[in-house]
């Protein structure tokens, strides 16, 4: 089937999303699955990777159904595991606010195990204080490895849930490798991707993309003592300076440390994110 065939199952805005995700390299036309009025496509976080993400999943009115096209998408897809998001306003959960979803997704045998906070900066909003203790050097101009080592420092001890059961399952050199090719392949200028130095020593790291901090981390001898909020500080103002009007954030909804850092930042609580994750049986 052609591509613009296959795109034009996906009513607007999902039709035009899917083709300029197409020309990024982050979905193809054989990714993309329907039957009846659900339709699903599969999303990688960046050119090359394999797809990590169930995107512009619409189950229509029959979860059964649905729950049929997510197991034949699953098994033409050939994977070991995805996740998928349902995205609510604060106070709406799942099930009953989703319901459809909900069941079509458990039916397909995906797990709803982790809460996670959406959160926004807005322009207008005062922009969170440099505290001035860091210097910075943007990570892409830095050796590979060097990077990773820091992401595989950043790892230990980590409250983010995706990192946990990653590196359980593949260990962190793996996860660290993943996240490296995943930061630095987002789109966003060259130099926003930066690593935080006290004196010669790094600190931490912050990734900015082109709409949202993609990602946030402080290495375990020197949490406690909020460098995190230098960090942030730093790629909060890199994307305002940038001309963004907004900022999306997430972090777990048990992540306390992250959570309280966006909201001394001038972040908002704008919704929760739900995440259903599958693996092969």
């Amino acid at each position: 089937m052609e591509a613009f065939t296959v795109f034009e199952q996906f009513p607007e805005p999902g039709r035009s999303q899917l083709a300029a995700a197409r020309d990024e390299g982050r979905t193809r036309p054989e990714w993309c699955f329907a039957a009846g009025q659900a339709r699903l496509a599969y999303w990688a976080p960046f050119p090359g990777a394999p797809p990590a993400i169930i995107w512009q999943f619409d189950p229509g009115p029959d979860p059964v159904a649905a729950a049929r096209l997510l197991r034949r998408s699953l098994r033409a897809m050939g994977l070991s595991k995805i996740i998928c998001d349902i995205a609510l306003q604060p106070g709406l959960t799942p099930d009953p606010d989703r319901a459809v979803e909900h069941e079509a997704l458990t039916l397909a045998g995906f797990v709803m195990a982790v809460e996670r906070l959406a959160l926004e900066w807005t322009a207008g909003t005062d922009l969170p204080p440099d505290p001035g203790r860091l210097t910075y050097r943007p990570a892409r101009r830095l050796p590979a490895a060097e990077v990773i080592d820091l992401l595989v420092r950043i790892s230990v001890g980590s409250l983010d849930y995706d990192t946990r059961l990653e590196v359980a399952r593949s260990g962190a050199a793996a996860e660290a490798r993943w996240m490296y090719d995943d930061l630095t392949g987002r789109r966003g200028k060259p130099n926003w991707f930066v690593i935080g130095y006290l004196d010669d020593i790094p600190v931490g790291l912050v990734a900015p993309d082109d709409y949202s901090i993609a990602y946030i981390g402080v290495v375990p001898e020197h949490r406690g003592r909020r460098y995190v909020d230098d960090l942030l500080a730093r790629g909060t103002r890199t994307l305002a300076e940038a001309g963004l009007p907004r900022i999306a954030a997430a972090t777990d909804v048990d992540n306390f440390p992250s959570a309280n850092a966006f909201l001394r930042a001038g972040y908002s609580v704008v919704g929760r994110v739900f995440r259903y994750y599958w693996r092969k049986p």
